[in-house]
């Protein structure tokens, strides 16, 4: 069952939304166009796969749940492992507390998305279930 998501039922402004979608949150290095595909990225960039996106909002619920799990995801792809931490300081500074956090990290094991293993002592250790579809193998 595929159901459409509104970016405003997100929380989301839509103009932001789509603004992110056609890739305008990208700005040109200095003095080169666009067409060069040189490219700078603004600070604090977080991006995901849009069909990572449309599985978390589909099997979760809440603006904690997918902030948690884009912040997951960008861990992935930064530290080039699929088991992360996930430090409370990045979630901090898009107002998401510790309670928060957990509340979130327990929605997005309940969906099967992520497995956490908690250690006394040691900072939580998630693991990223989702796997990117397969491609189509239409690679450019």
């Amino acid at each position: 069952m595929m159901r459409n998501i509104d970016a405003a039922d997100l929380g989301i402004n839509p103009e932001d939304m789509e603004e992110l979608l056609r890739g305008e949150a990208w700005k040109a290095a200095p003095g080169k166009k666009r067409g060069h595909r040189q490219w700078r990225r603004i600070d604090q960039h977080i991006g995901a796969p849009i069909s990572f996106i449309k599985e978390v909002c589909l099997m979760t619920g809440g603006r904690a749940d997918l902030i948690v799990a884009l912040c997951i995801f960008r861990r992935v792809c930064v530290c080039d492992s699929w088991t992360v931490t996930l430090p409370n300081a990045e979630l901090a500074s898009l107002d998401v507390d510790l309670r928060c956090k957990q509340k979130a990290l327990t929605r997005l094991q309940h969906a099967g998305l992520i497995r956490v293993k908690n250690r006394a002592g040691h900072s939580a250790r998630m693991t990223l279930l989702w796997r990117p579809p397969p491609s189509d193998g239409d690679d450019i």
